[in-house]
């Protein structure tokens, strides 16, 4: 298992994506993630896709809440970021 710091992670990102081993990143020493490659993601179990989707959807909105964003704000925000886009 491969050791990165936020940044390094962040800066090789790519290159780590293609490998196969997992990297724990860390901030100040403390473990903050851990990345782990899949090679084929529809093998894993419905179950234990389901709840990661759960908690990412937990987190998403814990962090939303802190920050005093509402679904309807952000839902708007996304419908004017996708108008803009088209424009282009």
């Amino acid at each position: 298992m491969k050791i990165a710091t936020v940044r390094e992670f962040r800066d090789k990102a790519t290159s780590y994506f293609k490998e196969e081993e997992p990297i724990l990143v860390t901030r100040h020493g403390k473990v903050t993630g851990l990345y782990l490659p899949i090679e084929h993601p529809e093998s894993f179990p419905i179950e234990l896709r389901k709840e990661l989707l759960i908690r990412l959807g937990e987190s998403i909105s814990r962090s939303l809440s802190k920050k005093g964003v509402s679904e309807e704000k952000l839902l708007a925000d996304f419908e004017t970021f996708k108008k803009a886009r088209r424009r282009r």
